[in-house]
Protein backbone atom coordinates (compact mmCIF):
# COMPACT_ATOMS: atom_id res chain seq x y z
CA UNK A 1 0.00 0.00 0.00
CA UNK A 2 2.61 2.25 0.73
CA UNK A 3 3.96 2.05 -3.33
CA UNK A 4 1.20 4.84 -4.32
CA UNK A 5 1.62 5.61 -8.10
CA UNK A 6 0.68 9.14 -9.37
CA UNK A 7 -0.13 7.95 -12.82
CA UNK A 8 -0.80 4.48 -14.40
CA UNK A 9 2.09 5.02 -16.75
CA UNK A 10 5.43 3.88 -15.06
CA UNK A 11 7.35 6.13 -17.97
CA UNK A 12 5.78 9.70 -16.86
CA UNK A 13 5.52 9.07 -12.87
CA UNK A 14 7.75 7.25 -10.75
CA UNK A 15 6.37 5.88 -7.22
CA UNK A 16 6.09 8.62 -4.44
CA UNK A 17 8.61 6.96 -1.77
CA UNK A 18 11.60 5.88 -4.65
CA UNK A 19 14.15 8.40 -5.24
CA UNK A 20 14.69 10.27 -8.14
CA UNK A 21 18.50 9.87 -10.49
CA UNK A 22 19.64 10.79 -13.24
CA UNK A 23 19.38 7.47 -15.05
CA UNK A 24 22.91 7.52 -17.07
CA UNK A 25 26.79 7.11 -15.75
CA UNK A 26 28.28 10.29 -15.42
CA UNK A 27 30.33 12.24 -13.87
CA UNK A 28 30.68 15.90 -11.79
CA UNK A 29 33.04 18.25 -12.20
CA UNK A 30 32.27 21.14 -9.70
CA UNK A 31 35.36 22.80 -10.34
CA UNK A 32 34.44 23.44 -14.04
CA UNK A 33 30.71 23.25 -13.97
CA UNK A 34 30.75 20.50 -15.68
CA UNK A 35 28.51 16.74 -15.95
CA UNK A 36 30.28 14.34 -18.17
CA UNK A 37 27.39 12.08 -19.51
CA UNK A 38 28.03 7.96 -20.98
CA UNK A 39 25.32 7.05 -23.13
CA UNK A 40 26.02 3.53 -25.01
CA UNK A 41 22.96 3.59 -27.27
CA UNK A 42 23.65 6.85 -29.09
CA UNK A 43 20.47 9.09 -30.43
CA UNK A 44 17.58 8.86 -30.07
CA UNK A 45 18.48 8.61 -26.20
CA UNK A 46 20.77 11.43 -25.86
CA UNK A 47 17.65 13.95 -26.46
CA UNK A 48 17.29 13.26 -22.98
CA UNK A 49 19.93 14.50 -21.60
CA UNK A 50 19.49 18.92 -21.83
CA UNK A 51 16.03 17.81 -19.99
CA UNK A 52 17.93 15.92 -17.15
CA UNK A 53 20.69 17.92 -16.67
CA UNK A 54 17.90 21.22 -16.24
CA UNK A 55 16.07 18.95 -13.72
CA UNK A 56 19.26 17.61 -11.99
CA UNK A 57 22.27 19.74 -12.33
CA UNK A 58 20.97 23.23 -13.28
CA UNK A 59 23.59 25.70 -14.45
CA UNK A 60 25.84 22.91 -15.50
CA UNK A 61 27.17 21.92 -18.84
CA UNK A 62 26.17 18.75 -20.23
CA UNK A 63 29.47 16.72 -22.17
CA UNK A 64 28.66 13.56 -23.72
CA UNK A 65 31.85 10.94 -24.10
CA UNK A 66 32.42 7.94 -25.20
CA UNK A 67 33.42 4.81 -23.26
CA UNK A 68 36.76 4.66 -23.32
CA UNK A 69 36.97 8.74 -22.37
CA UNK A 70 34.62 8.06 -19.49
CA UNK A 71 36.36 5.25 -18.19
CA UNK A 72 40.07 7.60 -18.63
CA UNK A 73 38.54 9.85 -16.34
CA UNK A 74 37.43 8.26 -13.62
CA UNK A 75 33.98 6.29 -14.50
CA UNK A 76 32.56 2.87 -13.58
CA UNK A 77 30.11 0.90 -15.67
Amino acid sequence: MDKKKISSNPRRFKSIRQKTSFRFPHIVNEEKMEVWVYIASGFPTTLAVPHLMKIHYPGYKSCLCNRETFISIGGRL
